[in-house]
C-alpha cells in the first residue's frame, strides 16, 4: 500500500494534484505533500498516499530540503537518530541525512520495501529498495524530473508525449513483461532495484549501488552450516515484516509450495498465540489443484483459511480494471489470482506476506535446462555467439519462437528482431561476476524476473486494495545470504532450492519439501476453449487485430482455433492471454485519454 509521486524542476501548478487523482486507488485515506523552492532555484513537490497499515506521515521538510518515501524502512534505527515517538520516521531520516557529509551513502544503506524521493541541497534523489519490492517510474521532460509509483501518473503532465516504444513489444511477448529499465513507453523508465537516481540542473544519472553478485563467495568456508544461515536470515526477515503491523495480524498467501509454506511456518512460530489468516486460490475441481498441500499447512499451524475459487465468470467484469491497475502490462495470468486474493485479504488485514523470492534466490526452475544448454553448447548449425542468450529466451516458453509469425514484419525489423533481445541479455551473461554459472543465472533472475515481474505484479495487485505486500524470501538479507552460499547447496544435482528445504525441514511437512515445483497453473488453455472463448474471439477478432496493425491476424486466428501446426511450443492459452492483456492495456493506456 501507499504510493509516491512528484516532480523536480520548473514549477507546475496543479501537477501534483492531478498525479494524486490518477493514483486515487492507492490513496483511499487521502494524500499528503511537501514542496517548495530548492537550493538551486528549482521547485520540488513530493506526494504520498496515506496507508491503513501506517497512518504516520512519511514526508518531512526542513528549509530547502524535503524527503518522502512509500513503503517501509527496516533499518531506520541504524541510519537515523534514536527512535523518538514525537518525531516521524521521515523527519528522523531527513535530519540524519542533513548531518551526513555524503547523503548518498546514507540513502544506500537503507533496507526494506520502499521507494524514496529526497531533495538534499542542490540535488534530487530517487531510490528503490535493494530487492525491488516497491516500484517507481521516472522520466525527464522539459527539464523537469517526473516520478510516480505508476506510469499513468506521469501523464498528469499533459505536455509529456505518450508514445509507445515498439521495440518493447517483442520483449513483452518473449518474457510476458518488459525486462530491465525500459517500459512500453518511449522515454519512461523503471528505476531498477538497488539503484539511486541523481537529478541536478535538468540532468539525471542512475547508478546501481546494491550489486548482489558481489556477495558471491568463491572459496566456501569448510564446515559452514548453510541451512542454518538461511534459516536465521529467514527468521530475521519474517520478524521485520511482522513488526510492520503490530496491531493487526498479517495475512499470508499460501500456495502449497515450499516458499509460501516456509514463510507461514516461521511467521506462525513467531506469533504462537495468533491465528493467522491465510488465503489460497484454486480453479475448480476439474483442474489440477494444490489444495491437499495447502491443507497440510493449514492443519499444522491452525490458520484461519480462506479458499477462493476463480473462474472467468467471476472476474471478466473486472478484467479491464485489473489491467489498468497493472499499469505496465504483465502477461502472466497469475495476475488475476493475485488481484482477487488481495481483494479478499484486504477485508481482514493491512499487510500480507507471500512466498515470492524462493525461485530466483535459491535456484528454482529454468536453471537445470540452462545448465544442460551450457554443457552441450550450441545446437548443430546454430551461430556460435548468443546461444546461451537464445536458450534463456526459449526457457520462458512464451512467444519468442512465434515472433516472426505473430508480429508485423516491419515492426519486428524496426525493433531489431532477435539481435535486440540477445543484446538485452548479453551484459548479464558476459559480466565478470558472478563467476559461477548457477550464481549468474540467479543474479539474472533476481534482477530481471524478480524485480520486473514477480515483485511488481504482486505489489500492484495488492496496492490496488490498500494492502502492503511483503516477501520475506526476497529481502536484501536473503539475497546476500543466498549469494554467499555455494551453488551446490542451492542446486544439489536436480534438487532445486536444496538449502532452503533443509533450512525448514522441521517446520514444513515432508510431502511439501519433497514435491517438485509446480507453480500456480492457471487453466487459460481450457478457458479459451470454454468460458473465455467468446470474450477472446471478440477482443482478438480479425477486424480488431487488423485495426491495430501490430499483429498478424492469420496467426492470431490460428491460436484462437487451437491449430497444432506451425505453433512453436504450443501453449495457445498463455499466448492468447498475453495478447488479450496487451490489447486491453493498449486500449486504456495508449488509445484512450488518461489525464
Amino acid at each position: 500500500m501507499s504510493c509516491l509521486f512528484g516532480y523536480c524542476g520548473p514549477p507546475a501548478e496543479g501537477l501534483l494534484a492531478r498525479m494524486a487523482a490518477l493514483l486515487a486507488h492507492r490513496c483511499p485515506l487521502g494524500w499528503e505533500q511537501v514542496g517548495g523552492v530548492t537550493a538551486s532555484g528549482d521547485y520540488a513537490e513530493i506526494g504520498h498516499g496515506l496507508a491503513a497499515w501506517n497512518r504516520q506521515s512519511q514526508l518531512a521538510q526542513r528549509d530547502h530540503d524535503r524527503l518522502g518515501y512509500g513503503g517501509v524502512l527496516f533499518n531506520l534505527d541504524d541510519v537515523a537518530m534514536p527512535n523518538d515517538p514525537t518525531v516521524g520516521n521521515a523527519e528522523r531520516l531527513l535530519t540524519a541525512l542533513n548531518r551526513c557529509h555524503a547523503p548518498e551513502s546514507g540513502l544506500e544503506a537503507l533496507t526494506g520495501a520502499f521507494v524514496l524521493a529526497a531533495q538534499l541541497g542542490d540535488a534530487f534523489y530517487l531510490l528503490r529498495d535493494p530487492a525491488g519490492v516497491k516500484v517507481i517510474y521516472w522520466t525527464v521532460h522539459q527539464g523537469r524530473l517526473l516520478f510516480a509509483s505508476e506510469i499513468k501518473a506521469l501523464f498528469a503532465d499533459r505536455t509529456l508525449p505518450r508514445r509507445m516504444r515498439f521495440g518493447a513489444l517483442p520483449e513483452y511477448l518473449t518474457f510476458s513483461f518488459v525486462p530491465g529499465a525500459g517500459t512500453l513507453f518511449e522515454g519512461i523508465e523503471e528505476l531498477q532495484p538497488g539503484s539511486i537516481l541523481h537529478f541536478r540542473h535538468g540532468q539525471a544519472r542512475v547508478r546501481r549501488h546494491f550489486c548482489c553478485e558481489e556477495w558471491e563467495v568463491e572459496t566456501p568456508s569448510l564446515g559452514s552450516d548453510y541451512p542454518a544461515l538461511v534459516r536465521a536470515a529467514l527468521e530475521q526477515s519474517v520478524a521485520e515484516c511482522l513488526a510492520v503491523s503490530p496491531n493487526r495480524p498479517p495475512a499470508v498467501f499460501l500456495s502449497g509450495g515450499i516458499d509460501s509454506s516456509a514463510v507461514l511456518a516461521v511467521a506462525a512460530r513467531q506469533l504462537p498465540k495468533t491465528r493467522l489468516p491465510t488465503f489460497s486460490a484454486h480453479f475448480g475441481a476439474e483442474y489440477a489443484r494444490e489444495n491437499d498441500f495447502v491443507q497440510l499447512m493449514v492443519d499444522r499451524y491452525h490458520t484461519d483459511h480462506h479458499w477462493l475459487e476463480i473462474r472467468p465468470g467471476g472476474f471478466l467484469e473486472q478484467l479491464r480494471e485489473i489491467i489498468w491497475r497493472l499499469d505496465d502490462p504483465i502477461g502472466d495470468p497469475v495476475t488475476v489470482p493475485n488481484y482477487l486474493l488481495a481483494q479478499a485479504a484486504s477485508q481482514v488485514a493491512d499487510v500480507v506476506l507471500n512466498g515470492a523470492g524462493g525461485d530466483p534466490c535459491f535456484g528454482g526452475p529454468k536453471n537445470i535446462p540452462m545448465l544442460m544448454a551450457r554443457l552441450y553448447g550450441p545446437l548443430p548449425g546454430e551461430p556460435p555467439t548468443g546461444w546461451l542468450e537464445r536458450n534463456y529466451l526459449r526457457a520462458f516458453q512464451r512467444c519468442y519462437q512465434d515472433l516472426g509469425a505473430l508480429l508485423n514484419p516491419a515492426l519486428l525489423r524496426e525493433a531489431g528482431g532477435e539481435d535486440a533481445l540477445i543484446a538485452l541479455l548479453e551484459p548479464y551473461f558476459q559480466a565478470p561476476q558472478p563467476r559461477d554459472f548457477v550464481n549468474k543465472l540467479m543474479s539474472i533472475n533476481i534482477r530481471l524476473k524478480g524485480a520486473n515481474l514477480i515483485l511488481v505484479k504482486v505489489e500492484k495487485m495488492s496496492s490496488a486494495h490498500g494492502l502492503l505486500a511483503l516477501p520475506p524470501l526476497f529481502s536484501r538479507r536473503i539475497i546476500e545470504t543466498s549469494m554467499s552460499c555455494p551453488p551446490g547447496v542451492k542446486l544439489t544435482g536436480a534438487v532445486e532450492k536444496s538449502v532452503l528445504k533443509k533450512a525448514v525441514w522441521d517446520l514444513v511437512p515432508e510431502a511439501i519439501i519433497a514435491r517438485p515445483k509446480s507453480g500456480m497453473m492457471v487453466p487459460v488453455r481450457f478457458w479459451f476453449q470454454g468460458e473465455l472463448r467468446e470474450y477472446g474471439q471478440k477482443l482478438l477478432s480479425r477486424q480488431q487485430i487488423q485495426r491495430g496493425g501490430l499483429f498478424n491476424p492469420d496467426y492470431v486466428e490460428r491460436l484462437l482455433n487451437y491449430e497444432m501446426e506451425g505453433v512453436p511450443g504450443l501453449r495457445h492459452g498463455l499466448k492468447l492471454w498475453m495478447l488479450m492483456t496487451f490489447l486491453l492495456w493498449h486500449e486504456q493506456m495508449v488509445a484512450a485519454p488518461i489525464a
